[in-house]
């Protein structure tokens, strides 16, 4: 049994699937997340009911992160990452670690 969740990873495999999990920061919950929908496999069953669709599969690459935290529901403290768990702030910066948006 699952305890009460801490943050909701969405995980940006070529398919979104947004995982629930308790973890103390960002890291471990994208950690904690890749474990339970890899650890036997890809842990989601795709369907595809489009006329002419034959088979739908993961494509084993993992393009990215958005990490929501619970108990958050104006998302302030939610994040992007990329493939690697590193912060991808984009145009929208996250206090003290916030990258210079460049002018044109």
């Amino acid at each position: 049994m699952m305890s009460e969740p801490t943050h909701f990873v969405h995980v940006y495999a070529t398919v979104r699937v947004k995982m629930a999990v308790s973890a103390d920061d960002h890291h471990e919950a994208m950690l904690a997340a890749d474990a339970a929908l890899f650890a036997r496999g890809f842990g989601v069953r795709l369907i595809p009911t489009a006329e002419g669709a034959l088979d739908a599969d993961y494509a084993g690459e993992v393009t990215g992160y958005l990490v929501d935290e619970a108990g958050d529901p104006e998302f302030m403290r939610s994040a992007n990452y990329g493939p690697d768990y590193e912060p991808d702030w984009g145009l929208r910066g996250r206090g003290d670690n916030a990258a210079p948006i460049a002018s044109s």
